[in-house]
């Protein structure tokens, strides 16, 4: 016998908490969430000119209209489609927990990990792909006489040149916040800092961002069968961006998380719970309804390649 499945509001809670602790992922800090009430439809790509072009002719004669701004938009669509993973509860693996419940929240963790390791390579596939300005460090950051700090500066000179905005966000992985706490030119900025240890507020000065993001994430990148190769998502790609958490559609943005409310809620995940008597488990699902986007791929900048492993 297989009942169906009911929503889990318990499970939902603790899967949303879950998401917004889990502090090695930053597919969400760098493409935030946009909650819309349709599965599939248009939004607005940022277009340069609507930041750059301000009208010049605004002095205003008795009588007469006010000078009035009319967008220039550009546009693409979104198409959310559903992601799910499950994990089973078996009777007898129920009762080695100390209490019951432990191990429902245990396989809620677990189909949540697999949701978001999959939603994390999707937004660092669209970060780094091939329409976002992409440079490479001519001498990488692990070796003598590199310059971290200049290539930063070049990137975020781009993004302000095309976009008129600052770059607020930065992402690393942890194989390269590993190499830039010890990066001499990093010392050298911190040096009279009342910190010893350098951490991710400190590098975030360090580089004029508001969000020094390290993403710690792991994937297996070897193929199925293959013995497993663990390496960071993420891997030695740097991106810098322009990123605001807002309900704000038009508001400039390198990239979304678009949520379809229709399906899972105002949280944009939910977990369901049905018995499958078949198994001797209870069955906890774990599903989004979700589309990343870039929205202004100039507002990014992808730095590639920058250590030598």
């Amino acid at each position: 016998m297989t009942s169906s499945a009911t929503l889990n509001t318990v499970l939902t809670a603790m899967a949303v908490k879950f998401m917004q602790d889990s502090k090695n992922f930053v597919g969400l800090r760098l493409f935030p969430l946009f909650l819309s009430g349709e599965q599939s439809a248009g939004y607005y790509v940022l277009d340069e000119e609507n930041l750059l072009n301000v009208p010049r002719n605004i002095q205003r004669a008795p009588r007469s209209a006010y000078s009035r701004g009319i967008m220039k938009i550009s546009s693409d669509t979104f198409n959310c489609r559903e992601f799910g993973h499950e994990e089973p509860v078996d009777d007898r693996e129920r009762k080695k927990y100390a209490r019951s419940f432990d191990a429902d929240a245990s396989a809620m963790r677990r189909a949540m990990n697999v949701l978001m390791v999959n939603h994390e390579i999707r937004v660092k596939d669209k970060a780094t792909g091939v329409t976002v300005p992409t440079s490479s460090p001519s001498t990488k950051w692990d070796s003598a006489n590199s310059d971290p700090i200049a290539n930063i500066e070049t990137a975020r000179s781009s993004i302000h040149k095309n976009t008129g905005m600052e770059a607020n966000t930065m992402v690393v992985s942890r194989d390269v916040f590993n190499v830039l706490k010890e990066h001499e030119l990093v010392a050298e900025k911190i040096k009279y800092s009342e910190r010893a240890i350098i951490t991710p507020d400190l590098l975030a000065a360090v580089f004029g961002v508001e969000h020094f993001l390290v993403a710690g994430t792991i994937e297996n990148t070897a193929q199925e069968g293959q013995a497993v190769t663990p390496n960071y998502i993420w891997g030695d790609s740097v991106v810098l961006a322009h990123v605001q958490d807002t309900p704000d559609l038009m508001a400039p943005n390198f990239g979304r998380t678009f949520g379809w409310v229709g399906e899972v809620g105002t949280e944009a995940v939910l977990v369901e719970t049905y018995r499958q008597d078949v198994i001797r488990s209870d069955v906890h699902r774990a599903r989004q309804d979700v589309d990343e986007k870039i929205i202004g791929a100039k507002a990014g900048y992808h730095l590639s390649n920058v250590l030598t492993t």
